[in-house]
C-alpha cells in the first residue's frame, strides 16, 4: 500500500461544472508515490464510452453529490474531488471526498496527501520547459502528458481548422520545391564547398526545409520557426535596401570596380615587396635569397593580375548572377563579399603559404640540427628525444647546414612576418563576416517580442508556492510558470540546422604563428 499521494489538478477545474475527470495514474516505485494526473473534465453519461485516450480516474463536483458506485468499483484508482467556496468567499477549497488506490479505500489521515494546482495553459504552450533530472520529475511527466493531449484539451474553431489546413497545403507546396533544390545542391556540394556563397545557398535551403517541415509537423508556427521566418523576412528587406543604396551611389560596373580595387591591392603589394627587397627598417638581409624571393613573389602577383584581366568578360556575367542571389538577403551579399575578398587576396594567400612553408622548414631544420650539438636526436617511432653519438663528418655537415639555415632565417622571417600580418587581417575580416552572417540568420526579433510580452511559450521554470486553502490532512500547493532568462530563450530558439560558430582558440593561433603552421579561417 502506498504511503504518499500526489494529485495534480488544473487551476481552472474549480470553474467547471460537475463531471468525470480524465487523466493518468502513475506509481513511482522509487519514492513509493501514487500520482494522479488530472488533465481534463468530461460532462458525460458514465455508461457512455469516451473517445479520449485518457482514462477516467475520478469525479469532480461543486457539492457533495452522489455518483454511481458501480463506476467507482469498476476502476482500480479513483478520486472524488469537491470544490466549494472558502470561508472568506474569495477562493475555492479542494476537498477529497473519496480516494481509492488499487481497489482499496484510502484514509487521508493515514497517508501524506498533497494537491498541486497547476497552470494547464502554461504547460500546454511552453516550448522551453525541459527536465533537469533523469527521472522522478513530476512536472516534466505532467508537461509531456498535457502536450501529448493538446488537441483534446484545446477546442479549435472552424476558422482555425480551415486556416491550419490552408497553411499545411501552402507550406507543403514550397517544401517540395525546396527539397528538390536541396537535393541538387547536395550533389553539387563537392564544388560548392569551395565558395562561401555556394555553402550559404546549401545551408539556407537546409534551414528553410527544416522550417517548413517543422511547421507541417507542429501544424502551426512555433517560437523557433516563427523567429527564423521573421529573420528571413528582415534579411531579404535589408538585402533589397542595400542593393538600392549601392545602385544609387555606385555608377561603375561591378566588375570594373573590382578590377580597380584589385589593381590598387596589386600596386600596394608590389611597393611592399620592393621595399622588402631593399633594406627594410634598416635590416641587412641576405641579398641572394631576398632578391630570389622578391622576384618570385612579384612574378606571382603579375601572373594573378593578368589572370584577372583575362577574366573581365566573365566577371561581367558572373556579377549579373551574383546580383540575383544578392536579392535573396543581406546574408547572401555577405557571402558574395567573402568570395570577392578571397578572389582579390588569393595571390596574397599564396605568398603567405610559400613564406610559411619555407619558415617552417627552416625552423624545424634549425631545431633538429641544434640537437646535434647536444648529442641528441628525435626518435619519431617512440616520439621522444634520445641520445646519439655522431661521427666527425656528420658533425661537420650538420654544423655547416645549421650555420646556413641560421643566417638565412632573418630574410625568411621578414617575409613571413609581413605576410602573416596580412593573413591575420584577412582571416579576421572573414571571421567577422561569418559571425555577422550567423547573427543575421538567428535575429531574435520575434523571440524578443514574445519574451517581452511574457508569453507562455517562453516559460521554462516552475515556481511552487503554498496555497491558502491548506488543511491538516491535505497540503495544497500552487504552481506557476516563470519566463526563462533572455540568454536561454535566445539559445533555445536557434534553428536545429544552424550550428553556432566555435570559439576562437587563441593559443592554437599563437602556436601556429610561432611554428609557421598555416592559419585557417576563423
Amino acid at each position: 500500500m502506498t504511503n504518499n499521494l500526489l494529485i495534480f489538478i488544473p487551476q481552472t477545474l474549480c470553474t467547471e461544472k460537475s463531471g468525470y475527470v480524465l487523466g493518468k495514474v502513475i506509481h513511482d516505485t522509487c519514492s513509493d508515490l501514487k500520482k494522479f494526473y488530472i488533465i481534463s473534465l468530461r460532462k458525460m453519461d458514465p455508461v457512455e464510452s469516451t473517445k479520449s485516450t485518457l482514462d477516467i480516474i475520478g469525479y469532480h463536483s461543486n457539492e457533495n453529490e452522489a455518483i454511481d458506485e458501480f463506476l467507482e468499483r469498476k476502476h482500480v484508482n479513483w478520486v472524488h474531488i469537491v470544490t466549494k467556496p472558502s470561508e472568506d468567499g474569495q477562493d475555492k477549497e479542494y476537498c477529497l471526498l473519496k480516494i481509492t488506490v488499487n481497489n482499496k479505500k484510502i484514509n487521508l489521515s493515514a497517508i501524506r496527501t498533497m494537491i498541486v494546482l497547476y497552470n494547464q495553459r502554461a504547460l500546454r504552450e511552453t516550448e522551453l520547459f525541459e527536465s533537469k533530472t533523469t527521472s522522478g520529475d513530476h512536472f516534466h511527466e505532467l508537461a509531456k502528458l498535457v502536450q501529448s493531449k493538446k488537441d483534446e484539451l484545446k477546442i479549435k474553431s472552424r476558422f482555425v481548422r480551415i486556416w491550419e489546413t490552408l497553411l499545411i497545403y501552402y507550406v507543403s507546396f514550397y517544401l517540395h520545391i525546396v527539397s528538390f533544390l536541396s537535393k541538387a545542391t547536395d550533389r553539387l556540394l563537392p564544388i560548392l564547398k569551395y565558395s562561401s556563397l555556394g555553402l550559404h545557398i546549401h545551408d539556407w535551403l537546409e534551414n528553410v526545409k527544416w522550417m517548413l517541415a517543422t511547421i507541417i509537423r507542429n501544424r502551426g508556427i512555433k517560437l523557433k520557426t516563427g523567429n527564423y521566418a521573421l529573420a528571413i523576412v528582415i534579411d531579404m528587406t535589408l538585402g533589397i535596401l542595400v542593393l538600392q543604396l549601392l545602385r544609387y551611389y555606385i555608377e561603375d560596373q561591378p566588375s570594373q570596380l573590382l578590377l580597380n580595387n584589385a589593381e590598387k591591392v596589386v600596386e600596394s603589394l608590389k611597393e611592399l615587396i620592393n621595399w622588402l627587397m631593399g633594406v627594410p627598417a634598416g635590416l641587412k638581409l641576405n641579398h641572394a635569397l631576398n632578391n630570389t624571393m622578391g622576384k618570385f613573389f612579384l612574378y606571382h602577383i603579375q601572373l594573378w593580375w593578368t589572370f584577372l584581366i583575362f577574366l573581365k568578360p566573365l566577371l561581367d556575367l558572373a556579377f549579373e548572377v551574383l546580383l540575383l542571389f544578392g536579392k535573396l538577403g543581406i546574408t547572401f551579399q555577405i557571402s558574395i563579399v567573402a568570395d570577392l575578398l578571397a578572389l582579390v587576396s588569393f595571390h596574397t594567400y599564396c605568398i603567405y603559404v610559400y613564406a610559411a612553408r619555407l619558415f617552417n622548414i627552416q625552423l624545424r631544420g634549425i631545431t633538429a640540427l641544434f640537437r646535434l650539438f647536444l648529442g641528441k636526436k628525435k626518435n619519431p617511432l617512440r616520439e621522444r628525444v634520445d641520445s646519439c653519438l655522431y661521427q666527425t663528418d656528420q658533425l661537420f655537415v650538420g654544423t655547416l647546414s645549421f650555420t646556413i639555415l641560421l643566417f638565412l632565417m632573418p630574410t625568411t622571417w621578414v617575409y613571413y612576418t609581413v605576410f602573416t600580418l596580412l593573413r591575420l587581417v584577412s582571416i579576421a575580416f572573414g571571421g567577422f563576416l561569418t559571425r555577422l552572417k550567423f547573427y543575421l540568420q538567428v535575429m531574435p526579433v520575434y523571440t524578443f517580442w514574445r519574451w517581452l510580452l511574457r508569453s507562455y511559450c517562453t516559460c521554462s521554470i516552475v515556481d511552487i508556492r503554498l496555497h491558502p486553502s491548506c488543511t491538516q490532512e491535505v497540503t495544497v500547493l500552487s504552481m506557476t510558470m516563470v519566463v526563462a532568462p533572455w540568454r536561454l530563450t535566445w539559445k533555445k530558439c536557434i534553428p536545429d540546422t544552424i550550428i553556432c560558430h566555435p570559439s576562437i582558440e587563441w593559443c592554437t593561433i599563437l602556436n601556429n604563428i610561432i611554428w609557421g603552421h598555416l592559419l585557417y579561417p576563423l
